[in-house]
C-alpha cells in the first residue's frame, strides 16, 4: 500500500531517515526552547558577574644595571626568586595589613548586584536596617589585629554601633571599642582606625595566617620578563582595592630594591674587611721577597738573564701568581665555608694542579746553573708579590669608592598607578559564553532526550522506523480540546441528558440505503426543536462543528484510505485502537464515522470499552443499555442501537461498566452481534480499549476484518508500537494500517501546513448544535 499523509504533505524516500536528521528535526522544532535556554544562560551569566567583585590590577617596570670593574655599564639577570620571596613579600603585607580580610555581610545575590553600582563611602539603603546587611559604599579601616592563635583564620563579626563604636563577636570572645582607640578584651587587640557605615551595619573580620597569606600573595604575584636577557621585569598584582594594588606592587618594588642595595653594601664591606687585612701581609711578602733579591744581587753581581731563563721567569711567574691568587680566594671562601665545602674543594683541586704543572716547568729547567735557578726564583717572587700588592691595592681603593656609592642596581622605570578599569572583558563576553553554553546544553538535553525517549514525530517516521502502513495524519485541533473539556465538564456535572429512543426510531430491519433518522427534514426550526426534545445534537463532534479544519481535512483522506483498502478486507468490521491510553482512537472512531455517514453509507459505531467506554458522552447520550447488556442478554440488539443526530450514523453504547469485560468479549454472543450488525450497516467502526492495557483489543481484533492503529505524535513511543505490532499478529488480526494523531503544527513542518491552509478557507455552514441552541432559545423565552 503507498504511503500517505494528510493533505499538503510532502512525501520522504522510501529509505529510512537517519538518526542525525531526526535531531536536526527535533533541535529545529525546539529552537524556541533552545532560544530561551540561551537567554537565561546570557542573564545568568550577567547577574554573575555582576555578583562577582571587580578586580584591578597594578603593574610596575624595574631594571637592574651595575657597574664592572672598569666602570663602565653592564646587565646581569634579575634574581626572579628573590622577587616572590618571603623576606621581599613579607615586610609589604604586613604594612598593608592584608592579613586582616573585611568583608561587608550582604543580602544573597542582590547585595552583590547593588553593590556593584554603589561608590566607596556613598552609603546606600538600608533595606531593612535591622538585618544589618551592607548596601554598597560601606568601609572600615583596621589598622591592627591581634587574637589568639585559636582565633586564626576565624571569622568574627563586627558590629557597627552609634558614634563610630564597633563591637567584634566571635566564638568565646567578645570585646567592643571606638574608632581610634586600642579595644583589647580575651587576648583581642583591634584598632580602627576609620568608620565609614551605618549603625547595624555588620562585617566579617578574619585575622588571617601572616605566612598564609604572604604565600597566597606570592602565587597570585606576576613576575614577567619583558627582555630577552631578564634584566627588565614587570611586576603586577590584582586586588579588589585598587589602591591596595598599586601599593602592594610598589612596596614590593621598593623592598626588592632596598634589599638588593643593604646586600650589596654588606657584601662590598664584608670584601674590603677581607682585603684590607690580607693588605698587610702580601706588603710584608713583597718587601721580604725584594730583601732576598737586593741580598742575592749584592752578593752574586747584576747578571742579564739569558733567553731560556726569561722565558722560564715569566711562566713559573704566571703560574704564581693564579695560584697567589687562589689562595687569597680560599682564606676568603674559608670565612662562609668549610675545608670540606664543594666551593673549598674546587679551589683547592685548581691550586694543586697549578702548583702540579709550575712543578713540571721547575723539572725542565733542572739543566740551569743553581746561581740562575736562585737568581730566577727571587725574581719570581718579588714580582708575584708586587702584582698581588698592587692588585690589592686597587681593590681596597675601589671597594672603598663602591662604599661610598649609594646608587642601587635595580632602579624603578615605571611605578604602578591606580587602576580605574578593571580587569576582564566586561559582561558582553560572560553573557555571551553563558549564551552559548545555555543553548548547547539545551540541544544537549533535547537530543539525549530523543536518543533515550525516541518518539514517533510524523507519518513517514512510523513506517520508516515501525515498518507499518500509515493512512494518514491528523494535526492537532484546538476545536477539538475545548470540545473535549466540554464533554468532560458536562460529565463532570452530571447533566448528561438521559434518552430512549420512542419505538419508530429503534433499529428493526432498516432497508437498504435507508437512514435511521432522515435529517434532512432537520433543516427548518421546527425540526431542530424536534431533535432538542429527542435529546440529540453535534455539539462535541468536530466534523460537525469545523467541517474545514486541518485535522477533519486529515480525517477525510484516512477516510479515503480507508475505502480503498476496505475493498481487499474480508467485511467491512473496522476495529480501532491504540498501543496506550491518550492516543485519540475514540476522537478517530467517532469523526471517522461521522465522515463516512455523511459520505451517504450506514455507519454503526460500538463502544467496545466495558471499562471506561466514552463513545454515547460524545453524542451527549447515557452509556446504559449497550454492548454490555447486549452480551449478557438483557436487552436484544435492537433495543441497544441508538440513532445520533448525524444521518446514517448509529451508536452502540458500552454500557455499564460489567465486572468481567474480557470474559463478555469472549462469548459467541459477541461475534454473532458483529455478524448481524455487518449485514445491516455499510461499515461498522468499534472503538477498543488500548492493546497494552487489556486483553480486550485483541479479543475485538480478531472478531474483526480490519484493525486501525491510532499513534499519537511526539508521545508513543516505538517499543510501544512493536508491542502492539506483536500482540496484534498473535490474535490474527489484519492490520489496515495506522493513524497518525495530534500534529503540532512546528518549524520543520510549517511548510506543509502553510501549503494545505489556502485550499480550507471556505465559509462553514453553521452546525446542527447552533440551530439547536437557536431553538432552545426561542423555547425558554416562550415559557
Amino acid at each position: 500500500m503507498s504511503r500517505m499523509s494528510f493533505a499538503g504533505a510532502v512525501p520522504v524516500p522510501d529509505q529510512a531517515s537517519p538518526r542525525s536528521g531526526a535531531n536536526a528535526r527535533v533541535l529545529l522544532d525546539h529552537a524556541g526552547w533552545i532560544l530561551a535556554a540561551g537567554l537565561t544562560g546570557a542573564a545568568l551569566a550577567w547577574l554573575a558577574w555582576l555578583s562577582t567583585p571587580d578586580l584591578y590590577r597594578a603593574k610596575s617596570l624595574v631594571q637592574l644595571q651595575t657597574r664592572d670593574a672598569a666602570g663602565r655599564m653592564a646587565t646581569p639577570q634579575l634574581d626572579l626568586g628573590m622577587l616572590k620571596s618571603r623576606a621581599v613579600v613579607g615586610p609589604v603585607v604586613e604594612r598593608l595589613h592584608l592579613d586582616i580580610e573585611i568583608q561587608p555581610l550582604r543580602a544573597p545575590l542582590l547585595g552583590s548586584l547593588v553593590n556593584h553600582f554603589a561608590e566607596p563611602g556613598k552609603l546606600r539603603g538600608p533595606w531593612p536596617a535591622e538585618l544589618g546587611y551592607a548596601w554598597g559604599g560601606e568601609r572600615v579601616a583596621v589598622e591592627r589585629l591581634n587574637v589568639p592563635a585559636r582565633l586564626l583564620n576565624v571569622p568574627l563579626t563586627l558590629e557597627i554601633l552609634p558614634d563610630n563604636g564597633f563591637r567584634l563577636s566571635g566564638p568565646d570572645a567578645q570585646l567592643e571599642g571606638r574608632a581610634g582607640q586600642v579595644a583589647e578584651a580575651g587576648g583581642i587587640s583591634m584598632l580602627v582606625g576609620r568608620i565609614e557605615a551605618r549603625p547595624g551595619t555588620r562585617f566579617l573580620v578574619t585575622r588571617r595566617d601572616l605566612t598564609l597569606t604572604v604565600d597566597a600573595v606570592t602565587r597570585e604575584l606576576r613576575v614577567d620578563s619583558e627582555s630577552s636577557d631578564a634584566t627588565t621585569l614587570r611586576i603586577s598584582w590584582q586586588n579588589r582595592d585598587p589602591a591596595t594594588a598599586a601599593a602592594l606592587v610598589n612596596g614590593i618594588a621598593d623592598s626588592y630594591i632596598k634589599g638588593q642595595a643593604e646586600q650589596r653594601q654588606d657584601d662590598t664591606a664584608a670584601t674590603l674587611a677581607f682585603l684590607s687585612g690580607e693588605l698587610p701581609r702580601v706588603k710584608a711578602e713583597l718587601e721580604r721577597a725584594e730583601s732576598a733579591l737586593t741580598r742575592y744581587r749584592s752578593r752574586s753581581g747584576s747578571l742579564a738573564p739569558s733567553q731560556d731563563v726569561q722565558s722560564y721567569l715569566n711562566g713559573s711567574m704566571e703560574y704564581q701568581r693564579q695560584i697567589a691568587l687562589l689562595r687569597l680566594e680560599r682564606t676568603k671562601l674559608l670565612q662562609r665555608f668549610t675545608t670540606e665545602a664543594n666551593e673549598v674543594r674546587t679551589v683547592d683541586s685548581q691550586i694543586l694542579q697549578l702548583t702540579r704543572e709550575r712543578q713540571e716547568m721547575d723539572a725542565r729547567m733542572q739543566n740551569l746553573s743553581a746561581s740562575e735557578r736562585e737568581s730566577v726564583a727571587l725574581t719570581r717572587d718579588v714580582k708575584v708579590a708586587e702584582d698581588m700588592y698592587m692588585t690589592l691595592r686597587n681593590k681596597v681603593e675601589q671597594l672603598s669608592l663602591a662604599q661610598l656609592d649609594r646608587t642601587g642596581q635595580v632602579r624603578i622605570v615605571d611605578n604602578a598607578l591606580t587602576p580605574t578599569v578593571p580587569v576582564g572583558l566586561g559582561p558582553w563576553t560572560p553573557a555571551a559564553g553563558g549564551g552559548v553554553l545555555g543553548m548547547l546544553l539545551a540541544a544537549g538535553a533535547l537530543t539525549l532526550r530523543q536518543r533515550v525517549r525516541p518518539t514517533v514525530a510524523t507519518a513517514n517516521d512510523a513506517e520508516d522506523k515501525l515498518g507499518i502502513t500509515m493512512l494518514g495524519d491528523i494535526a492537532f485541533s484546538r476545536e477539538q480540546a475545548a470540545l473535549e473539556r466540554m464533554v468532560s465538564a458536562k460529565a463532570l456535572l452530571g447533566v448528561a441528558a438521559g434518552y430512549a429512543a420512542p419505538p419508530s426510531a429503534r433499529l428493526e430491519r432498516p432497508r437498504p440505503s435507508s437512514a435511521v433518522i432522515d435529517m434532512s427534514a432537520l433543516e427548518d426550526d421546527d425540526s431542530a426543536e424536534r431533535m432538542l426534545r429527542l435529546g440529540l445534537h453535534d455539539q462535541f463532534l468536530l466534523a460537525r462543528n469545523a467541517p474545514h479544519s486541518l485535522a477533519v481535512e486529515g480525517l477525510r483522506n484516512i477516510r479515503a484510505a480507508v475505502h480503498f483498502a476496505l475493498r481487499s478486507a474480508p467485511d467491512h468490521v473496522i476495529a480501532v485502537t491504540s498501543p496506550a491510553p491518550g492516543a485519540g482512537k475514540t476522537f478517530a472512531s467517532v469523526n471517522l464515522a461521522v465522515l463516512f455517514a455523511e459520505a451517504g453509507q450506514r455507519v454503526l459505531l460500538i463502544d467496545a470499552d466495558l471499562r471506561r467506554g466514552r463513545v454515547a458522552s460524545w453524542f451527549d447520550q447515557p452509556a446504559e443499555s449497550g454492548l454490555a447488556e447486549l452480551l449478557t442478554g438483557h436487552v436484544p440488539l435492537s433495543a441497544a442501537v441508538r440513532p445520533t443526530v448525524v444521518n446514517g450514523l448509529s451508536i452502540l453504547p458500552a454500557g455499564l461498566p460489567p465486572p468481567n469485560p474480557s470474559e463478555l468479549l469472549m462469548r459467541p454472543g459477541m461475534a454473532e452481534a458483529l455478524r448481524q450488525c455487518a449485514a445491516r450497516f455499510d461499515l461498522v467502526l468499534i472503538d477498543t480499549p488500548p492493546v497494552l492495557a487489556v486483553a480486550d483489543a485483541s479479543l475485538v481484533a480478531n472478531l474483526a476484518g480490519s484493525t486501525l492503529v491510532v499513534l499519537r505524535a511526539d508521545a508513543t513511543l516505538p517499543g510501544q508500537v512493536d508491542e502492539t505490532l506483536k500482540r496484534l499478529q498473535r490474535a490474527d488480526a489484519r492490520l489496515l494500517g495506522g493513524i497518525l494523531n495530534c500534529v503540532i503544527a512546528k518549524r520543520s513542518n510549517r511548510a506543509e501546513f502553510n501549503s494545505v491552509n489556502p485550499y480550507l478557507g471556505m465559509p462553514a455552514t453553521a452546525p446542527i448544535s447552533r440551530r439547536i441552541g437557536q431553538a432552545l432559545h426561542r423555547e425558554e423565552k416562550k415559557e
